[in-house]
Parts: structure tokens; sequence; C-alpha cells
């Protein structure tokens, strides 16, 4: 079935057919160590190849597992849900045009953050791009799609999609319904459109190929300043929960604002302290000591606040007088860049407390500026006791590093906060893994929390050790109510409905009528068992 349908796209103009076992090598090592490898690849560089695809799929039943970058790291990377799925491998489709006026950025599916800003540079545009953790090869629609989010203004990625243009797995084409009107302009401006909105589907769902979309850039402000907050103590952390969720709904240009707790610190620290040999107790007092040596507080939280020189001065105004129980820094971009020279020449006893900071406040940087940096790959090689360069070339997968990403959501309220820390704290120290705890405002109700498991991939029982960490923490995490907002490859079936549910009814009639082979990504984010 496999060669026959290869042979029928073998002479497609615009499409790579990759069927040789070793060829398929680089799409093959994940982070989670998974195992479910692909059959074979198509790799496009002209869009008009999807549907010539596509009717190839259908026509031989072959399930597709489509991917923008292959760089999902912790959740897979390039592998698909259903093992033996043929990858069409988009990154090669890079164009890109810039409107500035309406700044909007119309992208291709193998833009990467770098992509977007070089063309952001050439076109002398004043526009930032949504960056995230995986760095400056991280894809903009794969990260989307899958629900990813960063700290710029628009904080869900996926919200910042106007307009997308593909093929659902039947092959019939979708666009904007403002397209059809001929209201091209509108449908860059309002993702929404008029009558039902279908493009949601196409998030997190198996139902078609997005071969362009139109995504909306947040503009340059006037001001734009990083927020440090350093909570003393465990409780006075969760209290401010309630001041921090009204900020973020109460104060305009508020990005999101990431909270992370000493250890997930210490594991972006260039030294590696993570990588001591030391387990159990001994471990964790170790980092405990660590921590306390550095002048590490037990909750550090990184913002940023975007606006007119006046809002954003009566903002931080605000903010400190609203947060109680912490000390609240605030830098301006230039402040940061002071800082940087002022180090280097001064000796290292000067500014201790401002020094502690200076590497999060250079790495922010980035981040509010909307440059897509390499550094918070770190926590990814958090276990090598030798420091390593991270440049444009780090891909964790392949370079043998093993990291699995659990993320919750959860309310944002003092209650929930102290119960994740408590219940997830008793799950990672039963497997015997680092407590690297962090929560990320979505809204003013609700937290995304992020875990990640770090473990040495070449060794079996390591492997099973964190794959049975994050079936505990999912489970665990399901029974307090806290649902993950994204998941891995191997566990898909955490979230799965019985045969016959209301849930997995719904997904068998949209997969009916869109994908009536049920070709594409097979079990992603599946209502019924994988």
């Amino acid at each position: 079935m496999l060669k026959t349908f290869y042979d029928t796209l073998r002479n497609v103009p615009g499409l790579l057919v990759i069927d040789e076992p070793g060829a398929l090598e680089p799409y093959r090592p994940d982070t989670g160590a998974a195992t479910r490898y692909p059959a074979g690849a198509l790799v496009v560089t002209d869009v008009a190849a999807v549907p010539r695809i596509l009717v190839a799929a259908n026509a031989h039943r072959v399930p597709l597992w489509p991917i923008s970058g292959g760089r999902n790291f912790g959740y897979g990377t390039a592998q698909p849900v259903h093992a033996g799925s043929v990858l069409v491998d988009l990154s090669l489709l890079k164009q890109i045009e810039i409107d500035s006026e309406a700044a909007v950025a119309r992208i291709q599916p193998g833009v990467t953050q770098h992509d977007l800003e070089q063309a952001i540079r050439r076109a002398g545009a004043r526009l930032l791009v949504p960056t995230t953790g995986v760095g400056p090869n991280g894809n903009i629609l794969g990260n989307a799609l899958d629900g990813g989010y960063g700290l710029t203004p628009v904080v869900d990625h996926f919200e910042a999609i106007s307009e997308l243009r593909g093929f659902w797995g039947s092959g019939l084409p979708f666009r904007h319904v403002y397209q059809a009107l001929d209201c091209k302009d509108l449908a860059e401006r309002w993702r929404m459109g008029t009558g039902p909105y279908w493009a949601g589907l196409l998030r997190q769902g198996s139902f078609g190929i997005a071969t362009q979309a139109t995504v909306q850039l947040a503009r340059m402000p006037e001001d734009c300043r990083i927020l440090v907050f350093e909570w003393a103590s465990d409780a006075r952390f969760e209290a401010s929960q309630a001041a921090l969720s009204g900020i973020v709904e109460e104060i305009p240009g508020i990005g999101g604002i990431i909270m992370m707790n000493d250890s997930r610190i210490l594991a972006t620290q260039p030294d590696a302290p993570l990588a001591t040999t030391r387990r159990g107790a001994e471990r964790a007092e170790y980092l405990a000591g660590e921590a306390l040596r550095r002048k590490i507080s037990s909750w550090t939280a990184l913002g940023t606040l975007y606006g007119s020189k006046a809002s954003v001065r009566g903002a931080v105004r605000d903010i400190r007088r609203r947060v109680d129980g912490c000390r609240i820094w605030s830098f301006s971009t230039g402040q940061v860049r002071l800082l940087q020279r002022l180090f280097r020449l001064l000796p290292g006893s000067f500014f201790p407390s401002l020094r502690r900071h200076l590497g999060s406040l250079v790495n922010a940087l980035g981040t509010v500026e909307g440059v897509p940096i390499t550094a918070f790959l770190k926590i990814a090689y958090a276990l090598e006791s030798s420091s390593r360069l991270l440049d444009t070339s780090a891909h964790p997968a392949r370079d043998g590093q093993g990291i699995l990403w659990y993320a919750p959501l959860l309310p944002f309220t003092p209650q929930s906060v102290r119960r994740y820390r408590e219940i997830m704290g008793e799950v990672l120290a039963r497997h015997g893994f680092d407590p690297l705890l962090a929560v990320t405002s979505r809204s003013s109700r609700v937290l995304s929390a992020t875990i990640p498991l770090l473990f040495d991939r070449r060794l079996p029982d390591e492997v099973r050790r964190a794959k049975a960490c994050y079936r505990d923490l999912v489970q665990s995490g399901l029974r307090q109510g806290w649902p993950p907002y994204r998941l891995g490859v191997d566990y898909m079936d955490l979230i799965g409905h019985e045969e016959g549910s209301e849930q997995a009814e719904l997904h068998r009639h949209l997969k009916t009528a869109l994908d009536p082979n049920g070709i594409i990504a097979p079990g992603r984010y599946s209502a019924c068992q994988v």
C-alpha cells in the first residue's frame, strides 16, 4: 500500500518523497523518548503539492502527520501519535510578507521566529515577534496551532492568527469567510468573521492542513518594561495571587507573568547545579543550599509591561501599591543594557541583589522586544555538567537530551497555587524528580503551569521513570480538576473518551464531515482512545 502511495507522488512537482529508513533518521529522535516512528516523509516545497498528497492519501488510506518545523520538544518533537504515519514536512515553506500598516505578517507554515524577525527588520517595521522559549528556530504557525503562548502582548499565539488557508482532510480548501466576500482587509483584522467560526477546529485539531496564515503582530510601543517580583516564602507568594490576578485584569499593557520557584531558577543557571549526582533527600538539601547561597528567592517572577511612557509609569506605581509581600523591580530595556556595561567594569561585590537578576534580565530583553533567543533552551540541557554554548544549531532531541513537559491549567487563586505546589511536589518527589515548578498568567482567571521532567534518555530505567511520573502528574492533576492544556504524543489516551460518549460522537461527526477517511493526524488530541 505504501509503495503504491509513494509511487503516485514521486513525480509531483514541489514534493520530495523520503521512504528510505536511513533518510528518516532526522525525524526520529524525541526528547521524551517516544518511539512512534513515521513510515516516511513528504517534504513539501510548493503548496500546490498539498492537495495532490491528500488525494493520494485518501485513495490509499494512508495516515498523515503534518509538521511545520518538527521542534515540539517535550511533546513529541516530530513524531506522530499514530506510529507508521507519513510526515508531511512543511518546514521549507517560508514565504513571508510584512504589512506594516495593518501590523500583520502573511506567512507559510515553515516560517520560524528568526525568519519573521529578519523579515520585520528588512521591512523596517516596528513590530514584535511572538517569541517562545524554544528559541529562534521555533516555528510560528506550529506553535500557535498547538496552543503555544509567550510573554509578549498577545499571550495566546492562536489568538493572534486572523486568517488561515489550507485544506481539510477531504481535500476541500478553506479560507476566511471574508475572503469569499472580497473583504480581504477585514479578513486580516477580524479573525472571527460573520457566522460560524470554524478556524478553531484547527487548534490542536486533526481535521486539515494549514498552508498559510495571517498573524497579527503587536506594534512596538513607546515604552516597555521588564518587571521582576521576588517572594521570600511560599506563603507570601501564594497570598499575592489575588492581587496578581487583579493587575492582569485591570492594568492595560500587561503581558504574561511567569512565576518560578527556586529550583526552576536553578535549572537555568550557567554552571548547571542540577547536574549533581546526589539523589533523594541529599539532593533536595543540596539544591536548597544552592538557592540560599545564590540568594535566589523562594519564588521569582518575570513580567512584561507595554504602553505609552505615562501609562507604563503609572502602571508600575499601581502594581507596587497593589502587590504586597514581595520586592518588585522595574527596568526599561535601556536600563538593562546600562547594567550590562556597568557590571563589566565594577567588582563582583557591587550590587549583589541586582547582579543575581542580570542574567534573567538580559534573557528577558529578547522576550520584551520580540527578539527570539536561545537562552531559554538552557533548561533542556540542565543535567549536563559541562557548559554548552547554545546557538541556533541547538536541537535538544538530536543532542540527546531527555525532557517531558507537563502543562496543566489551574484557577488563578491562592488556594489552587498552594495545592499545585504541594500535590505536584509530592508526585515529583515520589518518582525522584526535582520540583521545577512554574505558573504563567494566561488570563486574569487562569494560570498555565509547566513542569519539566529532566532525565537521561540513554538509560531505559530513567526513561521508564520519567514516563511513569508524567502519567502520574497528569492523572493527579485531573483529579484536582486541572486539565493539561497540551500533551505529548505518548499520552493522548489520558484525555480519551469512551466510544459512544458525547465527546467521542462529536469528534466522529466532525471527522466524517471534514476528514472522512481519517487520514489527518489520527489520535491527535482525539476524543477517542488512541
